[in-house]
């Protein structure tokens, strides 16, 4: 399938997503059950996969340690503090690049200028194979930063984007300024979440 032909594709399906979601690409949002075509539209857009067992930058290793560590901090941090968390996620990340696909999960780590991203593409259900779960989780540059925040990173927002079938996304933005001791990361100033779930009981 050509470049052209995948972009036509995701325009058609892809759901139409309101502010806190455009940071993140069309391909985590979008009706489509193909892993392979997903990944190629993320190619599309910019976004270079890193081949499984890759040794990962060490400015990926970075952003995606500070995504998941702010992510982790704005739910349940387990009495941890935040340096505690990151470097927890910083040991914990190069692994990320080694998971091994089968044919019920997926993992692909992306990085795109100062982004980086996780993809995560999924049959998490037994019994129910043909339910497909997208999780994409993106350190930006893009956004608007956090102000008068305490730790440097302000409140999760939430959207439900749809219920059936279920489109999700979260944003944390960051005061860079705040968490300089937290990382060496100057570039990142949001961190994004979407969740996808493509059930084919709800499709048209």
């Amino acid at each position: 399938m050509t470049t052209r032909m995948i972009g036509v594709l995701l325009a058609a399906t892809v759901f139409t997503a309101p502010a806190a979601a455009q940071t993140a690409p069309e391909a985590c949002l979008a009706d489509e059950r193909d892993f392979d075509v997903l990944l190629a539209s993320l190619e599309a857009e910019g976004w270079m996969p890193l081949d499984p067992g890759t040794t990962l930058p060490e400015d990926a290793v970075e952003r995606l340690a500070l995504a998941r560590t702010i992510f982790y901090a704005s739910t349940d941090r387990g009495g941890s503090t935040l340096t505690e968390i990151m470097d927890l996620q910083r040991r914990t990340v190069p692994g990320l690049a080694r998971r091994v696909d089968t044919d019920l999960a997926r993992q692909r780590v992306l990085t795109r200028g100062d982004a980086a991203m996780t993809f995560n593409w999924g049959m998490p259900q037994q019994g129910r194979l043909d339910i497909v779960e997208v999780i994409c989780r993106i350190a930006t540059p893009e956004g608007a930063t956090a102000t008068g925040t305490e730790e440097g990173f302000g409140p999760s927002t939430f959207e439900t984007l749809a219920e059936e079938p279920l489109r999700r996304a979260m944003i944390i933005a960051l005061e860079p300024d705040l968490i300089s001791d937290l990382t060496t990361d100057r570039s990142t100033v949001s961190i994004v979440e979407t969740v996808s779930v493509i059930n084919p009981e709800y499709d048209q």
